[in-house]
């Protein structure tokens, strides 16, 4: 009987492990699409105001942004948009990245998400 119980607790101690394991790998793999639907969200978003010729004409820089209508405290964005080969068209580059200390910053441990595309002037 004592050996069967310790052969148990030879498969059941790794087992259990991996179930930790699969469980936070998991979770990272559920924020990373959190924040995927975040830059894709925000893209769409900057599209939208770059159809307005004059705000394709004089945005450019780095900004702070947000999903309208999802304000949240624990993930910050980062928008670039900037000229490309052509005076009509810009590159679009979002960054997203949740912001486990707050900082505003993001930090080499921070898990982040960055998507670029390209926008022709309207």
């Amino acid at each position: 009987m004592a050996v069967g119980a310790g052969l148990l607790s030879l498969v059941l101690i790794p087992a259990l492990s991996l179930m930790g394991q699969s469980s936070k790998l998991l979770q990272r793999l559920e924020i990373q699409d959190q924040l995927l639907f975040e830059a894709e969200k925000l893209i769409e978003q900057t599209k939208i105001d770059l159809c307005d010729p004059a705000v394709f004409a004089s945005r450019r820089g780095t900004f702070e942004a947000q999903v309208v209508g999802n304000e949240t405290d624990s993930l910050r964005s980062r928008l670039t948009i900037e000229n490309s080969i052509t005076s009509n068209l810009v590159t679009i580059e979002v960054t997203v990245w949740e912001d486990a200390n707050n900082s505003r910053s993001l930090n080499a441990n921070e898990l982040s998400e960055t998507l670029r595309t390209q926008w022709s002037q309207p």
